[in-house]
């Protein structure tokens, strides 16, 4: 029986960005190699998105297996995609929207994956009715990373909390209030039984 990363669970406005601060949808084997981000549209501008709003999807049986027949061959095959995808999201209007998704983003012209695979009868961009959670976006220069997740440093980041595709909050903080939300974040977990 084969394991799922991603779990859908309802959550409060405080602990979508902590949630999100923690990693949200990173998979543990991530840890060797800088990842390759999801790219989002916010305020016009095209940047990183340290978020997986795709991946709470694979919890239902039927999103999972159309993973699974997908991107199978993409899966692992380099260890900067090791989730096999990457997708581009908008925020437009306070919704957060998937505009496309690809198989395999290390590869210089990855194939496509109709949307309508997992969301029939609908076309881009589809609303993000499915994620409650938190979205990083990094602003700024990239900075040094420590090879491993999303470690890459920007000077700031923009915190979005989402609720069901809806922008609910959304905030710039620095990268050392990002460090300390994280330990804070961290703490936290470690204090739940």
């Amino acid at each position: 029986m084969e394991r799922r990363r991603h779990r859908v669970h309802r959550r409060s406005r405080a602990g979508l960005v902590l949630l999100a601060l923690l990693g949200l949808g990173l998979p543990p084997y991530a840890a060797a190699t800088e990842q390759i981000p999801d790219a989002i549209v916010v305020d016009g501008q095209t940047r990183p998105l340290y978020a997986e709003p795709f991946g709470v999807l694979l919890d239902e049986p039927a999103h999972w297996a159309t993973f699974r027949r997908l991107f199978a061959p993409a899966l692992g095959a380099c260890t900067g995609n090791m989730r096999g995808y990457k997708a581009w999201w908008t925020i437009e209007d306070d919704e957060l929207r998937l505009d496309r998704l690809v198989a395999g983003a290390c590869s210089k012209d990855p194939p496509e994956v109709p949307l309508d695979a997992f969301f029939p009868g609908q076309r881009a961009p589809v609303a993000a009715r499915w994620y409650s959670g938190g979205l990083i976006v990094p602003l700024g220069e990239r900075g040094s990373d420590d090879h491993a997740g999303y470690s890459a440093r920007y000077p700031r980041y923009l915190l979005i909390d989402v609720d069901v595709g809806r922008v609910v909050a959304r905030r710039e903080i620095s990268h050392d209030t990002l460090d300390a939300l994280r330990a804070r974040a961290r703490a936290a977990k470690d204090d739940t039984p």
